[in-house]
């Protein structure tokens, strides 16, 4: 959670995180009723999926339905039209014989009509026709496409759909264009796996497909800036060890994990993510916390009433109506209250941690005495080494590294707490869990023990790696906890993790950093 302020371009997000496992194509269920499939289609129509952020298709299995469009598909479509958003429904008839398509369709619900007006499938007489191309998948991993036009009554071609065919042949997603300038997304199913989607017909479905898709995270990205955006998602991309889209607490072991984990389950997903960063900053900028910390109001009915009341924070609200409803309740608001102070307290101490980091330096009392320990298992030279190196890049001589003063592309990795700076005493761990990253992990695996009470018991257990204790017992209160050894265990893992970058943002080596660096004077103030 640690970076600058950031929104939008959830491509890197999205590869990762919105593809679903390949399963074997099930054969659909009994057919639905007439009643139970406009119900699904009156949902649908309603959620107005298609505007909304979708997962990636499922890549190809073999079945015979991943290979061609032939049957009935109901292909609910998202149109502009004079800046308003349009919600209709389109049935279509198709039949492929090779890479030729025809059939025939029709609108069983006009964009702007309201949900009342859906005809039941198979009831609208008027249909025109279609006619297309089959475009077969180029390589492995790649889908089927079609290209398709909807021919008018003697006025040739009307509109033209493109669909991407989803590996399991269930479901299709594409875009289309009319005569009339009018476009849109579309999200088309085949008619025998409409009941897919019967789970949207419960509130508890419903949450679920949101919190699945991530629906309103659109929104909570445009309250954030390009620029800061493009750097949280390599931030994520590098934390997230397992590439599944979410952050468990192992991937990054830090206080600020717990604070942005507002569910409070198992994972901090993407929408806490820019919930955690966007409410940091609003406690670090001061402004909210001092115009409106003690307001009594807790609720408001809509995104122009909660802007009337806080002007300048409007797009606040989508961080607060967290369940994506268009009102901010009162529990909602209080959630958000009690996360805002979290981050105030967390920011205060940090401050005080900072400012005292600096007053202490390598050789302040305060810190000598656990410090000194840690540098007596190095030898003299390379001790010497190490001191030489930071004097070189602590530019401004304030015994901390910021990372403009020494853009390394393990700094991240070094800064164990997180915070704004690398310490020495960061710095002396991150150089000796370098070099123990070789041998330790693979002699004592994440399974193994966790806590020891005192240096002899880590000293009896783990005899090759004494020299450690210090490094792990980061409070040195001369024991090491479970909180400790899960931080040092990602932290040594991380030196021989491949997914980590070898360079930094400038593509600079740490070799070629620091040659660089050290070549320049310190910043003397003048």
């Amino acid at each position: 959670m640690k970076i600058n302020f950031l929104p939008l371009l959830l491509i890197l997000f999205l590869c990762v995180s919105a593809v679903q496992a390949v399963q074997p194509t099930k054969k659909p269920g009994q057919p639905l009723s007439p009643e139970t499939e406009m119900a699904i289609m009156r949902v649908m129509n309603l959620e107005n999926r298609i505007q909304t952020l979708q997962t990636v298709p499922v890549k190809m299995s073999d079945n015979d339905l991943g290979n061609h469009f032939s049957g009935t598909w109901l292909c609910f479509t998202t149109m502009r039209l004079n800046g308003q958003l349009g919600r209709g429904i389109m049935q279509l008839n198709l039949k492929q014989e090779g890479d030729q398509i025809a059939g025939d369709g029709g609108q069983i619900k006009k964009p702007f009509d309201p949900t009342s007006t859906i005809r039941p499938i198979g009831t609208w007489s008027s249909m025109t026709p279609f006619i297309g191309q089959f475009k077969k998948a180029i390589k492995n991993g790649t889908h089927h496409m079609a290209v398709i036009e909807r021919q008018g009554t003697n006025v040739g071609t009307w509109a033209t759909f493109t669909a991407v065919l989803a590996g399991d042949g269930r479901t299709a997603r594409g875009t289309l264009v009319n005569r009339g300038g009018y476009y849109g997304l579309m999200f088309m199913v085949r008619r025998e796996f409409l009941g897919d989607f019967k789970h949207l017909l419960t509130e508890e479905g419903r949450r679920l497909e949101a919190q699945r898709r991530l629906i309103g995270i659109e929104k909570l990205e445009l309250a954030l800036d390009t620029a800061s955006m493009d750097t949280v998602r390599i931030d994520w991309w590098n934390r997230d060890k397992n590439k599944d889209g979410k952050l468990q607490y192992s991937e990054f072991s830090h206080p600020d994990w717990k604070r942005a984990n507002r569910n409070k389950d198992e994972v901090v997903d993407w929408a806490e993510e820019l919930s955690d960063r966007v409410l940091k900053k609003l406690v670090q900028d001061g402004d909210f916390l001092a115009k409106h910390g003690k307001d009594s109001q807790n609720q408001w009915p809509s995104i122009y009433a909660w802007g009337v009341a806080h002007p300048g924070f409007e797009q606040i609200f989508y961080f607060i109506d967290w369940n994506q409803d268009g009102k901010i309740s009162e529990a909602e608001y209080t959630a958000f209250e009690n996360q805002l102070n979290a981050y105030n307290e967390a920011d205060s101490q940090s401050e005080k941690v900072n400012s005292e980091k600096k007053e202490a330096g390598p050789n302040h009392p305060q810190a000598n005495a656990h410090i000194k320990q840690m540098e007596a298992t190095f030898s003299k030279d390379k001790l010497k080494k190490a001191r030489m190196m930071w004097a070189a890049l602590d530019k401004n001589r304030d015994n901390i590294w910021q990372y403009d003063e020494f853009p390394h592309p393990d700094w991240t990795r070094a800064n164990r707490d997180g915070d704004d700076g690398l310490s020495w005493k960061e710095e002396l761990a991150d150089q000796t869990f370098r070099r123990q990253s070789k041998t330790y992990p693979k002699k004592y695996p994440s399974n193994s023990k966790k806590e020891w009470p005192n240096k002899q018991a880590w000293d009896q257990d783990r005899p090759e790696y004494k020299d450690l204790f210090v490094f792990i017992d980061w409070d040195n209160d001369g024991k090491i906890t479970a909180a400790e050894y899960e931080v040092f265990d990602v932290q040594i893992k991380s030196y021989t993790d491949g997914s980590y970058p070898k360079t930094n943002d400038q593509g600079e080596t740490g070799m070629e950093v620091f040659k660089r660096l050290s070549a320049q004077p310190p910043n003397t103030g003048l």
